[in-house]
């Protein structure tokens, strides 16, 4: 038995060695996330374009950086340029701002499994339908059906979530992309 755990302990040792650990070093906060979300549209020619994000505690207060375990409220300013939406679906995916192989800070794409994928916006967020013009949305979050996720990504540091949105309404079998943001943030 002790022979056993001990070649097990000797593999181990030798297979680090074959494999270089990544630099660890931490990178700064680009683009100001250490202070405020920085977003942008992945594209100009979106049917939704965000222009504010703000994100509030459960009671209203200012929240930043962002604690996922907790319920929080998200205030999106936007404007739908086409039809109204009655239904659409998500698929988010969360990058890592760090350092890489080669030592310089890049985002790198942290695995979810699938698990982002086909979100139904409406009953996640409550937010149908999304008329046609300028929108104010109030979203109370609640991401605590994400804890597997949630769980493995480290405090203090920056994430970007690249979040899209397809429509879904009645008829529509194409699912075309009607918005898509990057949103870079702290978490907490």
């Amino acid at each position: 038995m002790l022979s056993t755990v001990f070649f097990g302990a000797a593999l181990l040792a030798s297979s680090l060695h074959a494999f270089p650990v990544e630099n660890l070093a931490d990178c700064p906060f680009p683009n100001g996330t250490d202070k405020a979300i920085h977003s942008y549209m992945c594209s100009d020619n979106e049917q939704f374009t965000i222009t504010d994000i703000q994100t509030l505690d459960k009671n209203g207060q200012p929240l930043y950086p962002i604690d996922p375990r907790q319920e929080f409220i998200l205030n999106l300013t936007t404007y739908n340029h086409g039809p109204q939406i009655d239904d659409n679906h998500v698929n988010v995916k969360i990058n890592q701002y760090k350092a890489g192989w080669s030592g310089g800070c890049a985002w790198t794409s942290i695995p979810t499994f699938g698990l982002l994928n086909g979100i139904d916006g409406c009953e996640f967020a409550h937010n149908c339908p999304l008329t046609s013009g300028p929108l104010f949305l109030i979203l109370p979050l609640d991401l605590s059906q994400f804890s597997a996720i949630i769980n493995m990504l480290a405090a203090y540091k920056p994430y970007e979530l690249e979040i899209r949105m397809f429509n879904y309404n009645a008829g529509d079998t194409a699912h075309e992309e009607i918005a898509c943001v990057m949103a870079q943030v702290e978490l907490s």
